[in-house]
């Protein structure tokens, strides 16, 4: 009897539990639920429009892109020493063959004079063997010239080792970092400093297949940046990808020459625009009406003072317009601006 009682309360009291969570679940549905927007349809939404109407349409297409260093190279030293002389400072622009730095190279001068007097040495005492009529043996004339060939060997050795206590730039740029000072010790492979040239850039864009085949290697193509607008910058594609990305890109890289008047900078944006004629008259609307997915565009159709969603097919596009190849007519009104929280058959005032 006592089990009975037992779980005859178990049952009363996973009930009342269940009853509660319940009655909270469904509590807070409804506070959801009244936080969710409902449009208005009474209520007049204030939009912006455009009359559609058949025009000549361009099917240009515009690719935008980063500006990189036309060459960029760390300066490493390639031998251990003490910096002695700084001859660079970050952000200032030097010639080809300008000192970057140099390292204590002492030691090895002094032993590239004792090489050059040892030289000496050797000349005076062949030349003396050769001129000598008797007294000479084959054996000292071949140690003359033994000792004047290793006299020399061991001088372009030092030589060699001396220069590389000097750092230089091997080509016209801008020192874009400087990661040693005056009296810093350097090891073999440290890098110094980095070489940037920017005389010309190279802007990389990512076209899709479709488009690729409009590049050609050397064609001459026009470069716009929103830095300088107004401005533009003659260039030339350099290099088409053999081999597209996993999204079915191509890299393409345009060299674009540095303008004093307007200088570009590694990172800035740019855009090329390809394709830019005009096909027959066709029907067009702004990017900005466009709804719904790229498998299902609408729009929203003005009908008396009411907008109506309706569906329609679309063709070719640039970067402000795409084409609408069927569901609308010269004449109707659709929507262009104002889309947020506008519904179906909702009222609508044209700003």
């Amino acid at each position: 009897m006592k089990k009975i009682v037992q779980y005859t309360l178990i049952v009363i009291v996973v009930a009342g539990i269940s009853a509660m969570v319940a009655f909270k679940l469904i509590s807070n549905k409804n506070e959801v639920a009244e936080k969710v927007y409902h449009p208005d349809l009474n209520l007049a939404a204030t939009i912006q429009a455009d009359t559609v109407k058949e025009a000549p349409f361009s099917k240009a297409t515009q690719f935008l892109g980063a500006f990189t260093a036309n060459r960029e190279v760390s300066l490493a030293s390639e031998t251990t020493g003490k910096v002695i002389c700084v001859g660079v400072e970050e952000g200032s622009l030097v010639g080809k063959g300008s000192l970057v730095a140099k390292l204590d190279d002492g030691v090895l001068q002094a032993q590239l004079r004792s090489a050059s007097a040892n030289l000496d040495n050797a000349v005076s005492t062949l030349k003396r063997y050769e001129q000598a009529p008797n007294g000479v043996t084959q054996l000292q004339m071949d140690n003359a010239r033994t000792q004047l060939l290793t006299s020399q060997a061991q001088i372009e050795q030092l030589k060699k080792q001396i220069s590389q206590y000097t750092l230089f730039a091997p080509f016209s740029g801008v020192i874009t970092a400087r990661n040693f000072d005056l009296g810093a010790v350097v090891s073999p492979g440290s890098t110094l400093a980095t070489l940037t040239d920017i005389s010309s850039l190279k802007l990389e864009l990512n076209v899709p297949e479709k488009y690729v085949a409009q590049f050609r290697n050397g064609m001459p193509i026009t470069v716009n940046t929103d830095v300088y607008p107004g401005s533009a910058f003659t260039g030339n594609v350099r290099m088409i990808a053999s081999k597209a990305d996993a999204s079915h890109n191509y890299t393409i890289k345009v060299l674009v020459p540095n303008n004093a008047h307007h200088p570009l900078k590694a990172g800035m944006y740019g855009n090329v625009t390809v394709g830019n004629e005009s096909t027959h008259q066709t029907i067009s609307i702004p990017r900005s009406a466009l709804i719904g997915s790229a498998q299902h565009p609408q729009v929203y159709v003005v009908e008396q003072g009411k907008a109506r969603v309706r569906n329609i097919e679309t063709g070719a596009g640039n970067a402000t317009s795409v084409e609408v190849s069927n569901g609308l007519h010269a004449g109707e009104v659709v929507v262009s601006g104002g889309l947020v929280n506008l519904a179906d058959g909702a009222k609508v005032n044209i700003k």
